[in-house]
């Protein structure tokens, strides 16, 4: 190992001066901020040797070609470390030893003086001040608009979750409905509007009152809506739809309807063909459930060389509607003239085999003015390039519809759906305050949150079920954080009221599982026991918090509390639908109160949540038949072990 190079004299020169004004600088304490450059100037000695002199900010490679360049004696009287040669910073005399912040709040006026006088030069080079708090205000609605947001979603049209009118009358909103869905309606046994139909029922009907499918020339407005779950939006675009797509003659597909769960696509269709019937719409559910094949056969069929729609709407789950486009011939949605996004919010929040780009290209691939001839004149009938200068060119007259109860403020969610000047209508309780905004929940909803240690939720639980003194929980979902704890929890509870039978001498109630692991068959015969009063609790995870309207359902009961306001409000949303009264039930353990509370009072729920009180007394008679059930629990874990 070679032997350190030995320091130049010029080198031992420069260390011991410096030693000698570190000392210095110690002795005499902190110095005002830029002194030293004044204190070393005045120090120096005339004809001093320009080798002590402050460093010259140079880059690196002028240091090594200068190095190069220079003769042994050069390098000797000017040569310094590596680290004080490259790493050029500021000499310790002018880092200020101290920082004093500005203060939080205005000064008197002397002292306001004072810091005049004594404030750091503002082109200082190491320091810079912070800006003065300043106080919140509400979102600027031109910062929304630079940030991808159409301007008309920061300017909605408010509208009172309060405000229904009646079917009896002759129009709704000054649009009169045909004959056949008026009879329909009734039918259904729906005698009022409730305020999401009777404002965006008007507004849609009122843009395609000429009855012209395709407005290439004047294409209609998108829509976006926010309503409370249960409050109808289903019906809310499936009868302008129906009235406007039974006029046509030839059988394509106009209407795309994008939900996130089978469940809810079956729904829809069910209530596309009861509002529809009789006016010869055909309609179909592609969600994965049947065939590939089958699903094809549905869609389209071979006729000669060509290929023939046989729907005129279609409800699809996002990713089979992505298989069909890729992999099913003679499937177009060149013809589209409505596209519905269903829980709009949780279907751009998914990627789904990046559906959104793929959808809008298959879209606005073929432009037209309306024209339905058959792909084998597609090419004679193709358009030419556009060359008119005095007329605008045809644009597409798909109108997009958003519903959501939560819908999305994300500037790149809603910027990638290429909105067309939409209209937002906000169905909400007109008493909140807007500067804040809030989620929509039903009118009669009755929130509860229930305090429990983690060690009895449980027994909470099964209080609420057996309760005495009040109405037991009954016709009630039940929802977890998880499939798996889903499926725990019901073997605990029906281990219980298998015990709890034979001690009360009462029937147990009934309690199923129900997950998206089960077949859609099983799942439909789960969900009509459940409606007719077959199944007391069902248990599930958050699957079927989106969208599916289950009629009659009288308590929610959140056994995990959701990570966010958003799940929060599609779980409690499934009761107090459509005008009726509900209650939710949130066991929140002590540990979690806090942040429950925090994300109910900042989306402006906090004041109408019951805080319930429990006393550990009450659990007595529930002790041994429980303790059995967690016994038999235990077992059979312990052998699947």
């Amino acid at each position: 190992m070679p032997a350190p190079k030995a320091k130049t004299k010029a080198k031992q020169r420069y260390l011991k001066a410096k030693k000698e004004r570190r000392k210095a600088r110690k002795a005499a304490g902190p110095k005002p901020f830029g002194e030293g450059k004044k204190k070393r100037a005045a120090e120096r000695a005339p004809g001093q040797d320009d080798d002590h002199a402050e460093p010259k900010r140079v880059r690196p490679t002028e240091i090594v070609a200068k190095e190069s360049a220079s003769s042994d004696t050069e390098s000797d009287a000017t040569h310094f470390d590596k680290e004080e040669s490259l790493a050029v910073v500021p000499n310790e005399e002018e880092i200020p030893t101290t920082i004093q912040a500005d203060p939080l709040q205005p000064g008197t006026e002397a002292s306001m003086e004072e810091e005049a006088m004594t404030e750091e030069p503002a082109s200082s080079k190491y320091l810079y001040r912070f800006p003065r708090p300043q106080q919140t205000t509400a979102i600027d609605t031109q910062l929304l608009t630079s940030q991808g947001i159409p301007a008309a979603l920061s300017k909605p049209t408010d509208v009172s979750m309060s405000h229904t009118q009646t079917l009896d009358t002759q129009d709704i909103g000054g649009v009169r409905l045909s004959t056949s869905v008026r009879r329909q309606l009734e039918r259904l046994g729906i005698e009022e509007w409730f305020a999401v139909q009777a404002s965006v029922i008007p507004w849609l009907m009122n843009h395609t009152a000429s009855h012209r499918l395709y407005l290439p020339y004047a294409p209609p407005r998108d829509l976006c809506v926010s309503a409370p779950t249960g409050s109808g939006k289903t019906l809310a675009y499936t009868v302008p739809i129906v009235e406007l797509l039974q006029t046509r003659v030839i059988v394509q597909l106009r209407a795309l309807i994008l939900v996130p769960t089978r469940d809810l696509a079956v729904q829809v269709r069910d209530m596309f063909d009861a509002v529809g019937k009789g006016s010869g719409l055909r309609t179909a559910a592609i969600t994965g459930s049947h065939k590939f094949r089958q699903e094809q056969a549905q869609l389209v069929r071979q006729v000669g060389d060509d290929t023939q729609s046989l729907v005129d709407v279609v409800i699809a789950t996002p990713g089979r509607l992505v298989d069909h486009v890729r992999g099913t011939p003679g499937f177009t949605l060149e013809h589209l003239r409505f596209l519905v996004i269903d829980e709009a919010d949780r279907l751009l929040g998914q990627s789904f085999q990046q559906w959104v780009p793929i959808l809008l290209d298959a879209m606005e691939s073929h432009t037209h003015a309306g024209t339905a001839a058959p792909q084998s004149l597609a090419a004679e009938m193709a358009e030419a390039p556009w060359t008119q200068d005095d007329l605008a060119a045809p644009q597409s007259s798909v109108q997009k519809l958003l519903f959501s109860a939560t819908l999305t403020r994300d500037p790149a969610k809603m910027g990638a759906l290429h909105l067309r000047d939409p209209h937002y209508i906000r169905v909400r309780d007109l008493g909140e305050s807007t500067e804040q905004e809030s989620f929509a929940l039903p009118a009669k909803l009755q929130q509860h949150m229930v305090v429990t240690p983690s060690h009895s939720k449980v027994l909470h639980l099964l209080h609420l079920l057996h309760t005495t003194y009040t109405q037991p929980v009954r016709h009630a979902l039940c929802f977890t954080k998880s499939v798996e704890a889903a499926n725990r929890l019901v073997r605990l509870l029906t281990f219980f009221e298998e015990a709890w039978a034979q001690q009360a001498g009462a029937p147990p109630l009934q309690i199923q599982f129900y997950s998206s692991d089960l077949g859609t068959g099983e799942r439909a015969t789960m969900l009509r026991r459940f409606q007719d009063g077959e199944i007391d609790v069902l248990v599930c995870s958050d699957l079927i918090a989106r969208g599916i309207d289950l009629p009659d359902v009288q308590h929610v009961v959140s056994y995990d509390i959701p990570i966010d306001m958003a799940k929060y409000v599609h779980r409690v949303g499934r009761t107090a639908r459509a005008g009726r009264t509900g209650d939710a039930w949130s066991l929140v353990e002590e540990q979690e109160v806090y942040h429950f509370k925090r994300m109910l009072r900042e989306a402006g729920q906090w004041d109408r949540v019951h805080t319930e009180k429990i006393k550990a007394d009450v659990f007595e008679p529930y002790m041994s038949c429980y303790k059995d059930a967690l016994a038999r629990l235990a077992r059979i874990y312990s052998q699947q072990r």
